[in-house]
């Protein structure tokens, strides 16, 4: 049974946490476009922070010649944007696939904002770092030749 919806008092540490803790729920549950919605929505909120955080190493390799040459989506925010405007580069894009990785790297940049601006993380937080940083050594020992 539903209860009754009341209004809440909130702030933007609590609201960009609250998005992020969800944002790894769903990317747990492999539900990529609420999790990448929802964490560029709580990165998003928060204050620039003075030192840099992950998004900015993302920015400057999405720029690198590799990327460029493998086509595709190359602007860090582009699976963002087509969730939040169904087009891509301008154009009206009806379907789009997105890989794991790509809601993985979007709850880790919110994670590391957040860090930055507030030198803290939910318990959340903390243990989707850990296992997004497992996973991610799992990943790259599977794509290594033996």
């Amino acid at each position: 049974m539903a209860t009754t919806p009341v209004p809440i008092d909130t702030h933007i540490r609590l609201a960009s946490m609250r998005q992020i803790n969800r944002a790894i729920d769903h990317c747990y549950n492999g539900e990529y476009e609420c999790a990448i919605t929802l964490a560029h929505a709580g990165e998003g909120m928060l204050p620039e922070p003075e030192k840099p955080y992950l998004r900015h190493k993302i920015k400057k390799m999405s720029k690198s010649d590799e990327i460029q040459a493998a086509g595709g989506a190359t602007n860090p925010n582009d699976i963002s944007v087509w969730l939040k405007h169904g087009t891509f580069n301008g154009v009206r894009t009806e379907e789009a696939t997105i890989p794991a990785e790509e809601s993985v790297a979007f709850v880790c940049r919110a994670i590391s904002k957040f860090e930055a601006v507030y030198n803290d993380l939910s318990p959340q937080m903390t243990s989707f770092r850990k296992w997004a940083k497992e996973w991610l050594e799992n990943d790259l020992k599977a794509a290594r030749p033996s």
